[in-house]
């Protein structure tokens, strides 16, 4: 249930009300009139940001939330607030008591995160999605559907219902894209890049469903509201595809806007966008450096043949490379080369480009 429409109904209800009712009242009483549109309008300012506050932003880990069997509303907003999961208890209240949420909130053991919002914590705790196990697996950034299915089998756990490699192809149906509306711009049929990297609770056997809801989840609650406040003309999937290149690339996190950057300026001149990672996503036994050879690598993938972008993402970037794509630092530079520290050198020409390049090759 889309508990942000409930929440917006009465404020759309209240704008249907006859507009010579109004005008009748404003010419009779203006000043009284004056002061209660005042008093409306800081109302309405207050109560709409409700549902999307959030403790913090930034701290986007998990914590295990405990609600006993048969806590009141007020009993389990004083958990929430004291596990520091809410910003505040009367947001918190005022959000569930005018859905009518207070008697549907359920008990479980959940695993929340201060990162999200009112609405987002009280659709979790009405719709009763608890943790689903004790495992704990950590997704790092960067890591391709292949890793996140290694790191499955290293926990010892097992999915019931499918091969998780398989979803680097054939992930997307029409059943998630209609459950999840972002992947309905998605113009292939891969979930990399949207198994989002955190970590998660599971259980030693659970079902491929469960394990990909629960990365779109996160996907949804992290990335999505970066996204939108960005205003960037750019489609999701473009930003994520671009991330993946970029979270692949940069070491240093200084250095992740500049990066995108470089990337971005190439992309707006024609220029082909030559990164090394995604030429290593299509080869089947991939090393640290790329090969002569692995440049001739016919694939919509290999940025050195084709221009653009790849087709999708080359792993599931993280949301500090997100951020860099969507806030990209202002430079000129169209070239980088590492000094082999974990940092670049940056150039705007080719010349200066290949003295770096040379200089980095004498060491």
């Amino acid at each position: 249930m889309d508990y942000l429409k409930l929440f917006n109904e009465p404020i759309k209800e209240s704008l249907k009300k006859d507009k010579q009712t109004v005008l009748k009242a404003y010419k009779k009483y203006p000043v009284a009139f004056r002061s209660i549109a005042i008093a409306v309008v800081i109302c309405s300012v207050i109560f709409a940001d409700i549902p999307f506050l959030a403790k913090s932003r930034i701290d986007t880990r998990l914590y295990r939330v405990d609600i006993p069997e048969h806590s009141s509303a007020s009993q389990i907003i004083d958990t929430l607030y004291s596990n520091n999961i809410i910003e505040s208890r009367l947001s918190f209240k005022i959000y569930v008591n005018l859905l009518s949420l207070s008697r549907k909130l359920k008990a479980g053991s959940y695993y929340l995160s201060p990162s999200m919002s009112n609405a987002v914590i009280a659709e979790k705790l009405v719709q009763g999605r608890v943790s689903t196990g004790d495992i704990k697996i950590t997704v790092p950034e960067g890591s391709s559907i292949y890793r996140i299915a290694e790191n499955l089998k290293k926990k010892g756990v097992s999915i019931e219902d499918g091969d998780i490699e398989a979803l680097s192809y054939n992930g997307i149906d029409e059943k998630l894209r209609m459950k999840y509306p972002f992947l309905s711009g998605v113009p292939i049929y891969s979930l990399e890049g949207y198994l989002f990297p955190d970590t998660y609770f599971v259980s030693s056997k659970m079902k491929k469903e469960d394990l990909i809801e629960m990365m779109l989840d996160r996907f949804s609650e992290i990335v999505l509201p970066v996204y939108v406040s960005s205003g960037t003309k750019y489609s999701l999937h473009e930003v994520i595809t671009l991330a993946s290149i970029v979270e692949k690339e940069a070491e240093n996190e200084r250095e992740r806007p500049i990066i995108a950057s470089v990337f971005w300026n190439r992309l707006k001149n024609g220029i082909a966008l030559r990164a090394d990672p995604t030429v290593k996503y299509v080869l089947s036994s991939p090393t640290k450096r790329v090969k002569f050879s692995d440049l001739k690598v016919d694939s919509p993938y290999n940025t050195y043949l084709y221009k653009g972008l790849p087709p999708g993402p080359i792993c599931n970037p993280g949301i500090a490379s997100i951020y860099a794509v969507l806030h990209p630092a202002k430079t000129k530079y169209f070239y980088f080369v590492s000094n082999g520290d974990g940092t670049h050198t940056f150039s705007e020409t080719w010349e200066r480009h290949k003295d770096a390049a040379d200089r980095f090759r004498k060491r």
